[in-house]
């Protein structure tokens, strides 16, 4: 336990109370998307109301999950958790002045028992180099169901790569029952790892049978990695409480983050607060010493779905049980630890974003080439547990956010930025620092402040 000194505080809690002002409008500027209910372009009114007739659209049971963005578009996907989504996979355009959600990339591409078409999309990664979107299908839906609906297991798991600009698929890729077993699958987060400047392995978390699946796209093959130590819940850190409001999980190994050398895959369950990191050497290759190279990095202050690595070396995730996002400075704790990213351990914590009303549930984190932090927000707990107002008069249910951070993500190429991070917040941070990460910053500006002194 550790007190902030009283002018931190001071800006700790002037902080909380900007972000915490906002009504159930959310006003944010920094909001570029709301939804109180998800809607679709539809190819005619007549498919649309034939859609609810037929209950292949009820508008309750479509959330908004995954989110990236790419050349000024925001594509999104809409889980199958339950009956009644008509497409997974979107990009968000705008009608008469509302969001609504473009099928992504066809509505032939939406088709529920079509194992050509995409069945259930949670996730997606889009490089910014090629502007290839590289989609998850778990193949099976109605997770979720709260009207007694059992699971299908419809379609094998697969990948497919798409080029977004062409609008051609690349390749696609089915993966074996041994690898993605179609009884209990859940395909869930992805990133991808380049090689000899090409992007050839993709690292995908399986939440329910506790896996990370890895991808070749060069050699077109696949294999998977299980420990149980790290990708199965943690006992007692199931429940997610959020505003006095539990949700009880048992989902594994959740989000995924590679550092931007490439060298290293960052993961941790959703029903835990550790998080792990493993060589991408050792997880790239099937049969690997797996157990013998993860290591635990440190605890995230809450439960967390998403991640975000950028290229300055800096993890972002949400804290689920406090509306807010957090950032690891994996540099300074390098620096302060006398060690490199192989041994460092995760103390430098800033909370750089938190709001009561308007980050609810924070999903997906990802980042755009203009410096930008995007994330979706959904109110999750609160559509799993059918507490959640779809009338309006609770405000927007999903938010999809675009902050300036001076940041880039992982997958950027381009030159190396000499921007450091920012928050709109006006700080080069923010809020709250972890107790060593604030021990650490108090002795590095005394210490600078003793050498500018002698100096002088």
């Amino acid at each position: 336990m550790y007190h902030l000194p009283l002018f931190m505080l001071l800006v700790t809690m002037s902080l909380v109370a900007v972000h915490g002002q906002s009504t159930t409008v959310c006003t944010d500027s920094r909001i570029m998307h709301r939804f109180v209910t998800i809607d679709y372009e539809w190819p005619n009114r007549t498919a649309k109301d034939s859609a609810i007739a037929n209950e292949e659209y009820i508008v309750n049971n479509n959330i908004i999950s995954g989110m990236k963005v790419y050349d000024g578009n925001v594509y999104v996907t809409v889980p199958r958790w339950r009956r009644g989504v008509p497409s997974t996979l979107n990009k968000i355009v705008a009608s008469n002045g509302e969001s609504i959600l473009q099928a992504f990339p066809s509505w032939e591409m939406q088709k529920i028992g079509d194992c050509r078409a995409l069945q259930y999309v949670q996730s997606m990664e889009i490089d910014p180099n090629t502007g290839w979107m590289w989609i998850i299908d778990t193949g099976r839906i109605n997770f979720f169901a709260a009207d007694g609906t059992t699971t299908q297991n419809l379609c094998p798991a697969k990948i497919i790569v798409y080029d977004i600009k062409n609008m051609v698929e690349v390749t696609r890729y089915v993966f074996p029952n041994e690898v993605a077993d179609r009884q209990i699958t859940f395909l869930n987060d992805i990133v991808i790892q380049y090689v000899n400047d090409e992007s050839r392995y993709a690292y995908i978390s399986d939440a329910l049978a506790f896996r990370m699946v890895v991808y070749d796209r060069l050699l077109n093959t696949s294999h998977y990695f299980s420990h149980p130590a790290s990708m199965e819940p943690e006992s007692g850190n199931g429940n997610i409480t959020i505003l006095g409001e539990t949700l009880p999980v048992s989902a594994g190994i959740n989000g995924m983050a590679l550092s931007k050398d490439m060298q290293y895959v960052y993961y941790g369950p959703v029903s835990g607060l550790s998080l792990y990191q493993v060589p991408t050497s050792v997880a790239s290759q099937p049969g690997g010493n797996f157990a013998g190279s993860v290591r635990k990095v440190g605890n995230k202050p809450s439960q967390a779905a998403g991640m975000a690595y950028s290229k300055n070396d800096n993890l972002y995730f949400p804290a689920l049980g406090e509306n807010a996002i957090y950032r690891w400075d994996i540099k300074l704790d390098m620096t302060l630890q006398n060690t490199d990213i192989s041994n460092v351990e995760m103390n430098a914590l800033t909370r750089v974003l938190q709001d009561d009303q308007c980050m609810v549930f924070v999903d997906i984190l990802n980042f755009n080439n203009d410096g930008s932090l995007w994330f979706s927000v959904n109110k999750l707990n609160k559509f799993l547990l059918t507490s959640i107002d779809f009338t309006g008069s609770s405000g927007a249910n999903v938010l999809i956010w675009k902050v300036p951070i001076g940041e880039t993500g992982y997958l950027d190429r381009r030159a190396a930025t000499t921007v450091p991070p920012v928050t709109d917040d006006g700080i080069n941070g923010a809020s709250t620092t972890s107790g060593q990460g604030l021990v650490a910053f108090t002795f590095l500006t005394f210490a600078m402040s003793l050498v500018l002194t002698r100096r002088s």
